[in-house]
C-alpha cells in the first residue's frame, strides 16, 4: 500500500545554500560564422559557462583571438579545403601554443560548395593530407578526420556517400593518422543522431551500418582503418559531431513539425545521448549567430539577435547551462541540486522540458517541467544508513502521484511512493522524507501524476536522530571517523552532532549513528 505523507510548505529555503555545479563539459563546443559577426568578448563570456570550444570553420579568429584563454573557450582551428592557409594556421597555434588539441581536417568534402561542402574527391583530399599531418605533428595536435554528411550531389562526377568517400581515401592513403572520426547530422530526432554516433561506424545492427558481413566486404579499406585502430588504442575511434540541429525540412511533415519547442526537446535529448556516449569526443551546435537570429526558421541560434551586445536565446540559455551528465559528481547531504543537472532522463514524449527558469526571483538559469510520466535521475551519496528529508522547489497547479527509485525501475528498487501537493502555482518548497542506504545512488524521481511538475532545485537532507553523548576527549571506537551532518569528513570533532562509521564504513551503534560531542 502507498505511504502517503504529510509535507510542509516553506518559501526560499534554498536561499544562502551555496550551488555547487557539475563540471564544464569538455565535449560542448559551438559553430560561430564570423561573417555573420566577428568574435568579441561579451558572446564568448555567454557562452563559457557551459561551452567549452567553437569553431569558425576557418585556421585563425578573423575577430579578436585574445579572447580565447584556458579559462574561456578554446577556438579548435580548421583547414577547409587543401587550400588552407598554413601560415596563419601556424602564427594562431604559436601565439596558444598548448592550448589547441586537435584540428579539424576538411569541411565536407562529398558536398558541393552551395550546400557548403568543399568539394573534394578522395584524391584530392589525399593529395593534401600531408600538410594537414605536418602541422599536426609539429604543435602535437590529433587530427580529427574530414567531416562528411549524407549527400546526394555530385563531386568529381561520383555521388560519394560517407562510407565510399572513407573507404576511398583510405585506399589512397593507408596510413593515414587520423585520430577521430567526424560527421555532420541535420536529421530532426534524437534518436536519428544516437544511431549515428553509437552504431552507424561501430556495429552491425542495421542493415547500413558499417560492420555488417556485406559492408564490410564493400568497404575494405575504412574496415581496415577501424579495425587496425581498435587493435591498437582498445577501442574504434570516436566520434567529432560538429554540426548538428533538427532542419531536416526535404518532405512533409518535417518541416511543418519544427517548432522551437521542438528544437529545445530533440536538442536536449541529443546533448543527453551525445553526453553519455563513450564514443563521442565532442560536439558542436549549428549554430550560435545564424543571419536572422532566433526568430529565423528553425529556431536554432544561441542568441536572441545576430548583434554583440544580444543576451542568449531560450534555446541559447538551455545549451549553454543545461546539465553536463556529469559522471563523476554525487551530491552530499545538504547540498543543493540544480534540477537541470540531471544524469540521465525519461525521453520521447515524456522527455522532461528544460527551460529558462519562470522564477523571478531566482537566479537558477534554468527550471525543468516534469510532465505526467517523465524522470529524472540523479546522483548523491549518503552518509549513513537513515531517513533523509527530501526538498523539492516546484510550482504546480494540481497534486501529483510520486515515486522515487533507486538505481533503475521495478518494485525492488522502489523507496518513495507518496503524492506532491499542489502549490497553486507559486514557487514553493515541498519536502518529505525518505529511507535510504549509505554510500553512492543514482535516484529516478518519477513524476506519476497526470499534470505537470516545475522545479529547479531540490535537496536531500540528513533527519536528526542521536544515538549517543560522548565527552570530547573520549574516542569512538577504533578506527572511528566523523562526519558532520551534511555529509563532510571531520578529521577533529569538536563540540556538535556527528555522523560515526568505522574506517570499514560499517555505522557505529545499534540503533543509530549520530552521537553528541560535549
Amino acid at each position: 500500500m502507498r505511504n502517503v505523507f504529510r509535507f510542509l510548505l516553506v518559501v526560499l529555503v534554498f536561499v544562502n545554500v551555496p550551488v555547487l555545479a557539475q563540471q564544464r563539459s569538455a565535449k560542448r563546443g559551438i559553430c560561430w560564422d564570423e561573417k555573420n559577426q566577428q568574435f568579441t568578448g561579451a558572446p564568448i563570456a555567454k557562452m563559457a559557462p557551459g561551452v567549452a570550444w567553437v569553431y569558425n570553420w576557418g585556421v585563425a579568429p578573423t575577430g579578436s583571438s585574445t579572447v580565447f584563454t584556458p579559462t574561456t573557450m578554446t577556438f579548435i582551428p580548421m583547414c577547409w579545403n587543401g587550400d588552407f592557409n598554413d601560415t596563419s594556421l601556424r602564427q594562431y597555434l604559436t601565439a596558444h601554443q598548448g592550448e589547441v588539441k586537435y584540428l579539424l581536417a576538411f569541411n565536407e568534402p562529398n558536398l558541393q560548395y552551395s550546400a557548403g561542402g568543399s568539394a573534394m574527391t578522395p584524391q584530392q583530399a589525399a593529395n593534401a593530407w600531408s600538410k594537414v599531418e605536418q602541422v599536426a605533428a609539429d604543435f602535437g595536435l590529433q587530427i580529427v578526420a574530414p567531416a562528411l554528411n549524407f549527400t546526394g550531389d555530385y563531386v568529381g562526377g561520383k555521388i560519394w556517400e560517407p562510407f565510399a568517400w572513407y573507404d576511398e581515401f583510405f585506399r589512397l592513403v593507408p596510413d593515414a593518422k587520423v585520430d577521430y572520426l567526424c560527421f555532420h547530422s541535420y536529421m530532426n530526432y534524437y534518436s536519428a543522431v544516437d544511431w549515428l554516433v553509437n552504431e552507424y561506424f561501430y556495429t552491425d545492427k542495421e542493415e547500413n551500418d558499417l560492420m555488417t558481413t556485406a559492408n564490410r566486404a564493400k568497404y575494405p579499406n575504412l574496415v581496415a582503418f577501424m579495425d587496425n585502430y581498435k587493435t591498437a588504442h582498445g577501442h574504434y575511434p570516436k566520434m567529432f559531431l560538429t554540426e548538428f540541429c533538427s532542419w531536416e525540412t526535404n518532405s512533409y511533415p518535417y518541416s511543418a513539425g519544427i517548432t522551437l519547442d521542438f528544437q529545445i526537446d530533440q536538442m536536449v535529448q541529443k546533448l543527453l545521448k551525445l553526453e553519455l556516449s563513450d564514443m563521442v569526443e565532442g560536439y558542436a551546435w549549428f549554430m550560435a549567430n545564424p543571419t536572422g537570429g532566433a526568430a529565423s526558421f528553425p529556431y536554432m541560434s544561441i542568441f536572441k539577435t545576430n548583434t554583440s551586445s544580444s543576451d542568449l536565446s531560450d534555446l541559447g540559455k538551455v545549451y549553454v547551462y543545461m546539465s553536463s551528465f556529469d559522471k563523476e559528481k554525487y551530491y552530499m547531504t545538504g547540498e543543493s541540486i540544480l534540477a537541470k543537472d540531471f544524469i540521465n532522463a525519461s525521453m520521447d514524449n515524456e522527455v522532461p522540458r528544460v527551460r529558462p527558469n519562470t522564477e523571478t526571483s531566482s537566479d537558477i538559469p534554468l527550471q525543468i517541467e516534469w510532465r505526467s510520466g517523465s524522470w529524472t535521475a540523479y546522483q548523491i551519496n549518503l552518509p549513513s544508513d537513515g531517513e533523509y528529508t527530501l526538498t523539492l522547489h516546484m510550482s504546480s497547479t494540481a497534486a501529483n502521484d510520486f515515486r522515487i527509485y533507486d538505481g533503475a525501475f521495478g518494485s525492488a528498487n522502489k523507496r518513495l511512493d507518496t503524492t506532491l501537493p499542489s502549490t497553486n502555482g507559486v514557487w514553493q518548497d515541498v519536502t518529505t522524507k525518505v529511507t535510504l542506504t549509505a554510500g553512492q545512488h543514482t535516484l529516478l524521481l518519477y513524476n506519476m501524476g497526470t499534470s505537470s511538475i516545475l522545479i529547479n532545485q531540490l535537496r536531500f537532507d540528513a533527519t536528526t536522530g542521536i544515538y549517543d553523548v560522548r565527552s570530547k576527549k573520549e574516542d569512538v571506537r577504533a578506527n572511528g571517523v566523523y562526519y558532520d551532518l551534511n555529509g563532510r569528513r571531520v578529521t577533529h570533532p569538536t563540540k556538535g552532532i556527528y555522523i560515526v562509521r568505522s574506517a570499514e564504513g560499517r555505522l557505529q551503534g545499534k540503533n543509530g549513528n549520530k552521537v553528541v560531542i560535549k
